[in-house]
């Protein structure tokens, strides 16, 4: 795939399963990540990309000697179209799919129409050309996700790593992160980027830009960064391009995070007949 030219070059790189911490381990392509958490009960696919990253997925999974079978659960960070391009698929081969509640009726209807925002930063030719580069990769052809499971901000996730959710509102009402204290790794989707999406250039960890025309609430992103700066050290596996390492307390003043206590594993809804 034909990758915009003006995007800095290391950000455009595919990756194909790079083990990015032990046990975790990156897909990108089209700068759009999905990760894999490996343990001894299998794995957890973090976010599910593009329609077309279905065939990225399974070099992957080849690569560290996995199959399909071996994935027990998908874990969406929000409900965008090039975060959710293989949820439906994987969910027909018979893996469960979960979502923060407050995205359940996105997911089961449809996304319908883009947002204004979108068109209205189109004269930008770094986000052009990555928009250009996500449709060519399928973004616009991910289909409904017939079922989810819902959980909410607090929970420790009963699946393979047993991620801690973290309620991160802003670039969408329903985006979360997934927190693994004891490797201190933090899969921030869209709420904290390295790449600025409209110079196409790397960036350190940010909300993604375009204010209140591209994000449900700019104000909250700072909230939901602030919140996430009192994790502190970390690598931090955003949702697009590079991972980052460092001290997000040392960029954002931080606000008080409680580490989840110990609760249910959610609920199984499926849309009405």
């Amino acid at each position: 795939m034909r990758i915009p030219w003006n995007i800095e070059s290391h950000l455009r790189e595919e990756r194909v399963a790079t083990e990015v911490a032990d046990g975790v381990y990156q897909l990108c392509s089209a700068m759009t990540n999905m990760y894999l958490i490996e343990d001894d009960d299998g794995l957890t696919l973090v976010d599910a990309g593009l329609p077309a990253q279905m065939e990225l997925l399974q070099s992957g999974l080849e690569r560290i000697g996995a199959e399909i079978t071996d994935i027990k659960a998908l874990i969406l960070t929000h409900i965008d179209p090039d975060h959710i391009g293989l949820a439906e698929p994987l969910r027909k081969e018979g893996i469960p799919v979960w979502i923060h509640e407050d995205g359940y009726e996105a997911a089961v209807e449809g996304l319908g129409k883009p947002p204004l925002g979108f068109f209205l930063l189109m004269w930008r030719p770094a986000f052009a050309r990555f928009i250009r580069a996500l449709m060519q990769a399928g973004m616009g052809d991910e289909e409904p996700i017939a079922e989810v499971n819902t959980f909410t901000d607090g929970q420790v996730l009963d699946v393979p790593g047993q991620p801690e959710v973290i309620h991160t509102p802003g670039h969408r009402k329903g985006h979360c992160s997934f927190w693994l204290p004891d490797s201190r790794i933090l899969f921030a989707g869209d709420a904290l980027l390295t790449f600025d999406i409209m110079s196409g250039k790397a960036v350190d960890p940010e909300p993604v830009r375009g204010g209140n025309m591209f994000n449900f609430d700019k104000g909250q992103q700072q909230v939901s960064a602030r919140k996430l700066a009192a994790l502190g050290q970390m690598t931090l596996l955003p949702g697009h391009v590079q991972p980052w390492e460092g001290d997000l307390g040392e960029l954002y003043s931080p606000v008080e995070y409680v580490q989840p206590s110990e609760g249910d594993h959610g609920e199984v809804h499926t849309p009405a007949d």
